[in-house]
This record gives structure tokens, sequence and C-alpha cells, in this order.
């Protein structure tokens, strides 16, 4: 089902891929406004204030255009230049999509949907996602928001289907796709009971050949720490956690990789600030030293308003990973790439200003043509989805 183009030899294995792709610019870029009349999950539910946090890009219709879900909607790619109107499917209910992931192995597209405590799968009537069936499929603790703010997919346990992280209100569950998913009763274990219901964090942080996660913990669900859980290379309960440091207020947005060349994995963390009028919320990088245990140095990248949205790429297809976020809060709302030089030291790069964006900032080549496009979903202003087309590449 995966067809986002993988766009580095180095960061990927890219089948037909001899060498590294040439560097591209990172100050090309045209805005498309995907939709402008968004639902909120207070539309259809108590709580009145809450919006929706899914989002994530997957070709599910073949034609090598990404497509999205945020929400309760999936939206297809028009193709092209991706400026034409996406046409909008209502999933049928009020569930947060969060995720695709292949469940079946059909040519069906399937997304991951949560109402917590109840966890979804939705599955795709066709190949053009024109209609949705949904199965309740676990069940796992419901957040002060309701729904969580972390959602992933990755190969924990090796071998089989990848498996579904989701953050909640008990903590990071991980969930294993059983070999017949319409049955329900997926296993859900509670791998990391003591992190938030905030981002979640993949990579193989201690270097064993396995992917470990890294979270916020703290009070209320929501702190100031920041640890990581080490994969024990099965589905157990309560894995070992390792604390790593710690924010200046929120530990939001939260993503793994290696900033400076030295081949260990480092954690890459965005600051939620409430209410967010100040600027003085941090993106922070924690460089990983001589022990993944004990040994962290923590790194400002940037300190603005509120910081609700981050990915981690190569953007620029340099051979080292950049990072994107974008303000939630303030009077710019800046939509930044911060380009790395190889030993974590970044150069900002402003691509646009004015809209909100909330747990967006999300990158992925949606128009198949080499370059990430960044897509992100807004809170304040919660009808709106943003996507930034890259012209770096022409097609």
């Amino acid at each position: 089902m995966q067809r986002i183009v993988l766009l580095s030899c180095i960061m990927a294995i890219t089948i037909g891929c001899s060498q590294a792709p040439s560097p591209i610019s990172l100050d090309q870029w045209t805005y498309i406004q995907v939709d402008n009349n968004r639902g909120k999950w207070g539309d259809f539910a108590p709580k009145k204030s809450i919006k929706y946090f899914g989002l994530a890009a997957r070709d599910i219709t073949g034609d090598g255009y990404g497509d999205l879900v945020a929400g309760r909607y999936f939206y297809r790619n028009p193709g092209g230049d991706m400026a034409a109107p996406w046409p909008r499917i209502d999933l049928g209910l009020n569930v947060d999509g969060v995720l695709f992931v292949d469940v079946d192995g059909d040519e069906f597209g399937d997304i991951i949907g949560i109402a917590l405590p109840d966890v979804y799968w939705l599955e795709a009537a066709d190949t053009e996602g024109s209609a949705w069936k949904a199965h309740i499929i676990a069940k796992i603790p419901k957040t002060k928001h309701i729904n969580s703010q972390g959602h992933q997919t990755a190969q924990i346990i090796s071998g089989g289907k990848e498996e579904i992280l989701l953050s909640s209100g008990g903590g990071v569950h991980c969930l294993s796709i059983p070999a017949q998913p319409e049955n329900g009763n997926w296993p859900a274990i509670a791998i990391a009971p003591e992190s938030s219901e905030e981002g979640i964090g993949i990579q193989d942080i201690d270097g064993d050949g396995d992917l470990d996660i890294s979270a916020g913990y703290g009070s209320k669900q929501e702190g100031s720490k920041l640890a990581w859980w080490e994969n024990p290379g099965q589905l157990a309960a309560g894995w070992a956690m390792h604390p790593v440091g710690e924010v200046e207020a929120y530990v939001d947005r939260v993503k793994i990789a290696d900033m400076n060349g030295d081949g260990r994995a480092d954690i890459i963390v965005s600051e939620e600030r409430w209410p967010g009028k100040e600027p003085n919320a941090s993106c922070f990088w924690f460089e990983q030293g001589v022990s993944p245990q004990a040994d962290w140095t923590r790194h400002t990248v940037i300190t603005e308003y509120s910081l609700n949205n981050l990915d981690v790429a190569d953007m620029d297809r340099d051979g080292d990973m950049d990072i994107v976020t974008c303000e939630h809060k303030g009077p710019s709302e800046k939509l930044q790439i911060f380009e790395n030089d190889g030993a974590g030291n970044y150069t900002e790069h402003l691509l646009d200003q004015g809209k909100e964006s909330h747990l967006g900032a999300e990158t992925a080549d949606l128009d198949g043509d080499g370059d990430r496009e960044i897509f992100s979903v807004a809170w304040d202003e919660h009808k709106f989805l943003h996507l930034w087309r890259n012209d770096a590449i022409k097609k």
C-alpha cells in the first residue's frame, strides 16, 4: 500500500537508487487550501470545544499521489499540481482518523481511527475510498481531550505487519494486527504507562536493532520531562523507562533522528505553552552521548510562540535531517524549516505566516516528484486543512 516516494538513499532504502540525489532548494513553495469547512469533534459529541487531532498521508488509490486523512474526513488527492479541489469523504461517524495502515493486505485502503476509549479500523469499500466500514478493534483509556495526540505505525516486533502506537490516558499502547482482524479484540499493550497523551518518537535509540520510543511524562498526563522506553524485543507491558531530560514547559511533539552525524539517535522536541501569549516555547534537540541510559545534552533550536507542530526529515536532500515546525500561537504563526548543516546547527527558512497549525507541519511526498510537501490541520481555526506544495522539483 505504501507508495509515498522515499527521498534519500542515505535516510531510507530506495529501490533502484544507486547514489544520493542532488540537494534541492528550501525556498520554493505554493500554498493550497485543501479544506476550509471542517467540522470539529464537539459538533457531534459533548465537550463542544474539542477539535480533531488526526492527520496522516498515504497513497491508497494507487495513482502515485498521497491522500490524506484528517479527523473524520478522507481526502483524495486530485493529482496534477494538487491545486484542484480535493474530494472529501466523511468516514461516517464521529471518529478521529489518525493513521493509514495496511490491515488486511487487499487493494483497499485502511484507516485507524479513535473515539476513545474505542479504537476503530475503517476499511475502504473501494479503491477510491468513496465509502468506509467501521470496526471497533480495541479499547484504551481516554484522555482529558477525549482522544490522543500521539499516533505512529512501526515494525516494533520483527516479522508480520507493522504495529500501531497510540498515546492515551494510560500511556502509550501498542496494538498488533491479528491474523483475522475483522474479529476485533486486537491486542493492546501499555508499553509506556508513564508517558503522556502527547507525541511519540520512534527509532532505535540504543543501537540494538529494534525500535524504541520516546515521549514526555509527568503529572496530569502532560509533563515537562522527557524519557525513552527500551524495546525488550517482545510485546510486553511496561518497557524499561530511561529519563533523558526536561524542557521548560510541556513536551508536545517528539521525533528521533541522528542530528549531528555521529551515528547515534538524538531526540527532537517541540514545546506547548498555554495560553501561548508569550514567545516562550522552544524547539530542542537532545544529543545522545556515550550512554543512552544516562548521557544527554539539550540544545535549543528556536524559542518563539507555542510550537505544537514538528517533523524531522531531509528536506533539502543533502544527507542530514532538517526540522520543520510551525507556531500554533502568536502574531505571526510562522511556518519554518531549520536547515541542518550536518553537525546540528540550523539556519531558519521562513516559508509562510498567518496560517495556524496544531499537530501539523507533517511532511511527505504527496505528488510523487521526489520532494516533500508540508501539511497541517488547525485547532483555533479548526475548519482549515493546509498544504504547502514543494516546487523545488518540477514534474
